[in-house]
């Protein structure tokens, strides 16, 4: 019964060794299926295709017939040897693609946009290499590149700018002529209330330039050559260079003297038509404002001042419009007494004032005026 026993646990132990085996075998032969399936798998995804085109491209597209090229291409402000650079370092560091909408899954083909620095320059296509249907295991079949155009046109930028119709702009030291101007006539936007009355303010035009390889900055120029840097977080007041100061100390003292008579007039402290004459030497007689003051007698007539006085009145700024008009900023300070009022009466108001004047044979009228702030204290 012992020799039994032992030739029972021999045979069970060959027995065993030979299951092991088939599972090593049946293993390996699993996981070798696995790794096929997964090598397919990775030679059917087109972006492996595309990764490599890209790649050879980058490194092999530039050569004679591509200067060629590019030296043919429009370039009216670089040379052609700052082109063939900037491309070549465009293609060489930015190449890149993009798929294009519109294939479905399960396709045989797809296309791409060739990009080089986001431009678009070309486009590839890629398909199913039908010639290794026997080679495939699991019938995933790999991607060959197929087709490729190439438009380098995709490759300019546009340089654009807004300036003053009076200023000069260039481009690698070209100045752009008009027929770059796209837009012209803009008005100024501190000036868009007075066109209408005014033809002859100034205005912007704005230039645009697009056969540009790479980034090129404009360089820009006021009216008396002078390299001017443009704010875009200002207004069109950075364009409106100030009067001279002898013109400015005229305006001061016009500003100084319909100050004080007609917010005296404003302020109802004097019989309506002794206020009118005391600012009739300062307005143009028969114009909008002259109007404006002739209606308002009878509503001053009725006002309770006792006293007034202008404290200041501060010159801040002076547009020169043309034809001999300006445009100037007035902030007056004045000083009034009202009965029964708190404070002893007394009120000290800031006075903003907007007026369009008109200088003629060295006489200055006020055409308009606008009240835009008045604060009291």
């Amino acid at each position: 019964m012992a020799r039994k026993k032992r030739h029972g646990s021999a045979a069970y132990t060959v027995i065993l060794v030979i299951y092991i085996l088939v599972l090593i075998i049946a293993a390996c032969f699993g996981l070798t299926k696995v790794w096929s399936y997964a090598e397919e798998y990775e030679a059917a995804r087109p972006e492996l295709t595309m990764d490599a085109y890209i790649d050879n491209l980058s490194r092999n597209l530039w050569d004679d017939s591509m200067a060629a090229t590019i030296a043919s291409m429009p370039h009216e402000v670089q040379t052609d040897e700052e082109c063939q650079e900037i491309v070549q370092s465009m293609l060489t560091e930015e190449m890149s693609y993009a798929r294009l909408p519109g294939t479905t899954e399960g396709s045989d083909t797809i296309s791409y946009n060739l990009l080089c620095g986001g431009h678009i320059f070309g486009k590839a296509t890629v398909s199913r290499d039908h010639s290794k249907e026997k080679e495939v295991e699991f019938g995933m079949l790999p991607w060959i590149v197929t087709g490729e155009e190439f438009d380098f046109n995709g490759l300019y930028s546009s340089v654009q700018i807004t300036v003053p119709a009076s200023y000069t702009v260039k481009l690698n030291d070209v100045t752009l002529g008009e027929e770059y101007i796209i837009e012209s006539g803009i008005p100024y936007d501190v000036l868009a209330d007075y066109y209408d009355e005014y033809p002859n303010l100034p205005t912007k035009v704005t230039y645009r330039f697009d056969d540009v390889f790479g980034h090129l900055e404009p360089v820009v120029y006021d009216e008396e050559g002078n390299e001017t840097v443009i704010d875009d977080t200002k207004d069109d007041s950075q364009y409106i260079r100030d009067c001279d100061p002898a013109t400015m100390a005229r305006l001061q003292e016009f500003a100084n003297n319909f100050s004080e008579t007609y917010l005296a007039y404003s302020s109802g402290v004097y019989d309506p038509m002794y206020a009118y004459s005391k600012v009739m030497p300062y307005i143009l007689i028969g114009g909008d404002l002259d109007s404006r003051l002739k209606r308002a007698m009878d509503g001053y007539g009725w006002a309770h001042t006792t006293s007034y006085r202008l404290d200041s009145a501060t010159l801040n700024s002076a547009i020169e419009i043309g034809d001999g008009f300006y445009i100037i900023d007035v902030t007056a300070v004045t000083t009034t007494t009202y009965p029964n009022k708190g404070d002893n009466g007394v009120v000290t108001s800031e006075n903003g004032m907007r007026l369009i004047v008109q200088d003629t044979a060295g006489e200055i009228r006020a055409v308009a005026v606008e009240r835009y702030m008045t604060s009291d204290n």
